[in-house]
């Protein structure tokens, strides 16, 4: 190279060499206007030409004050409100029919008196909307006399033709031990399967008490219209037991009934009963035979239903279907006890029918003749035992 003219040369490089360094200098070594203007996230906001800011000292985070430890309020017992409930109220279902069992169903609650231990209650419940029913049909399965009673189990079939499809219906069958052929179901036709099964019967004991308990406890809880229809025989061979229609039970007559005067279950007992007497007339005055029909009756009263004893085979299929009328047209009362004293005892009902002056009654049919009728209802409730 020529040595005159290195000089010019290496004042050129580096002439050029200072104008690249200026043009790739970095952002925030040379910042922008834009970004001169732009507000500091950490300082505060820009200083504009000519103008003096002052940037906030920065102070050390302090803790967020401790809450006051407020002292316990102070309750006035007699601004405090509460809520309390009722846990005591009695359920009475009212059966009203005329003198051939058929229900009367045109009441108001205007037309009852329901009297607890002779006291007269304020009635805080009534209805007489028709609603489903729960039955079981509690069937003898002994063969003391099961010629007898297959015929009315054999009718049973048509008691089926009374239920609604929202109806419930368990078949329980007896001999020495109680046993569930078929729970509560609205299917029909599995009813009719389970009573299809009951053909041969293998023991000649038949404890209906027992029976008649171990159901009513399983139905305790059920609310609704519920019902016990126990198709039962009765013997007038005393030497079958203490009574011709219970064997060997575990529980007495006495205890049977209290149990039933406890319930709010009614039981319809539908016997063959008569329909033995009638062909045994040598049998009729049987005090065994008198005992039967007595002992079902007082069950039947003091649980709020009603007893059947058909003496031809034709009267059993309307017996039913009477019972399904029955069950649907009942009248729904209840009350709260004016004594709310809970010692456990025994309060004995009584429902009356009164008119709109308080006398007692009258019932006129389309004729204009008056009509007899019956009020059927539990003959009372053991009060809650605190």
């Amino acid at each position: 190279m020529n040595s005159k003219k290195d000089p010019w040369i290496f004042a050129l490089m580096l002439a050029l060499g200072f104008a690249s360094a200026g043009r790739c200098q970095s952002p925030s070594q040379q910042p922008t206007q834009d970004q001169q203007a732009a507000p500091s996230q950490n300082n505060g906001p820009a200083a504009q030409p000519g103008e003096t800011v002052l940037v906030p000292k920065k102070k050390d985070a302090q803790p967020a004050p401790a809450p006051e430890e407020k002292k316990p309020e102070r309750i006035n017992p007699k601004e405090v409100f509460t809520i309390s409930t009722t846990t005591n109220l009695v359920n009475v279902d009212v059966l009203v029919t005329d003198k051939d069992g058929s229900p009367i169903s045109t009441l108001a609650k205007t037309n009852f008196k329901v009297y607890d231990d002779g006291v007269e209650q304020n009635l805080s419940n009534f209805g007489t909307a028709a609603a489903p029913i729960t039955v079981c049909l509690l069937i003898e399965f002994s063969s003391r006399s099961w010629s007898n009673l297959y015929l009315a189990l054999q009718d049973s079939y048509q008691f089926l033709g009374f239920i609604q499809p929202q109806d419930w219906v368990a078949v329980v069958e007896y001999d020495m031990k109680t046993n569930i052929v078929s729970d509560f179901t609205q299917d029909r036709g599995q009813v009719r399967a389970a009573l299809d099964t009951l053909r041969i019967p293998g023991f000649s004991e038949a404890n209906l008490f027992d029976a008649l308990s171990y159901t009513i406890d399983r139905m305790r809880d059920i609310q609704g219209r519920k019902a016990i229809i126990a198709i039962v025989g009765g013997s007038g061979n005393s030497l079958l037991g203490t009574t011709g229609i219970d064997t060997f039970s575990k529980i007495t007559y006495e205890q049977m009934l209290k149990i039933a005067k406890g319930s709010d279950t009614p039981i319809y007992p539908l016997s063959t009963y008569e329909f033995i007497a009638v062909r045994n007339p040598s049998g009729r005055a049987d005090f065994t035979n008198d005992q039967i029909r007595n002992q079902l009756n007082y069950i039947a009263q003091y649980s709020g239903g009603q007893a059947y004893f058909p003496r031809f085979e034709g009267e059993i299929p309307s017996d039913y279907q009477q019972i399904a009328q029955q069950l649907r047209t009942q009248y729904s009362l209840g009350f709260v006890p004016s004594d709310s004293a809970k010692d456990g005892k025994y309060h004995k009902l009584k429902v009356e029918l009164i008119d709109t002056d308080g006398s007692p009654l009258r019932i006129i049919n389309q004729k204009g003749k008056q009509v007899k009728y019956r009020v059927n209802a539990r003959d009372g409730y053991y009060a809650p035992k605190s």
